[in-house]
């Protein structure tokens, strides 16, 4: 699915990441003041730029350059043995082509079953630190307070930051999943363990 990111209306503050980040390429300061000032069409006139589309993509590029590289490398070493070995064509491809699909097998699901257990961790993890901001919120400020102070915030500084992100018991949990277990809170709905799985397996062959 395409997501138009230039040239559309958006809600109140929100910036056109798209000509944010062209801008940004071109070293354009105009532009990039009217990108966040929400002006796509003057920021897209600034920087010569057209409408641009962005494909959903980047949620598994870790897997295809993991799954593509290792399906390169195993499926050479196997041929470059098998030949090395003395073995007649055929064989080499019979052993090389049987060797491709079973590790693409293997690396699809292992990637289906390992990013699934990830995302149950965190859940765990985020449901933990919701009930631990629920039942002892003075606890779990103060152990944030100490993360930013730690980082070089006065103690001032960090109490009034913390403060006011715990009026936002959702946000602030998924801050604390980062900053104090250095974990990525789950996205919202069910993650297709399955595609995630199939597009290894596509990248591996």
């Amino acid at each position: 699915k395409h997501i138009i990111l230039s040239r559309r209306l958006r809600p109140s503050g929100m910036r056109d990441l798209a000509a944010a980040r062209r801008a940004s390429e071109t070293r354009n300061v105009e532009a990039s003041r009217a990108a966040h000032n929400i002006q796509p069409d003057l920021a897209a006139d600034l920087i010569g730029g057209a409408e641009e589309t962005h494909k959903k993509g980047g949620d598994h590029i870790k897997t295809i350059i993991f799954g593509g590289l290792d399906g390169i490398i195993t499926t050479f070493a196997v041929v470059a043995g098998a030949g090395g070995g003395g073995l007649d064509v055929s064989t080499v491809l019979i052993v090389g082509f049987s060797s491709l699909v079973a590790d693409a097998l293997s690396m699809g699901v292992g990637d289906a079953l390992s990013s699934k257990a990830e995302r149950e961790v965190a859940l765990r993890e985020r449901e933990r630190e919701k009930w631990e901001f629920e039942n002892y919120p003075e606890g779990e400020i103060k152990e944030m307070v100490e993360i930013y102070t730690g980082r070089g915030l006065s103690h001032e500084d960090a109490e009034s930051v913390v403060n006011i992100m715990a009026r936002y018991p959702a946000f602030f949990v998924d801050v604390m999943m980062h900053d104090e277990l250095g974990m990525q809170s789950p996205e919202g709905g069910q993650y297709d363990h399955f595609k995630s799985g199939v597009i290894c397996f596509a990248a591996f062959l």
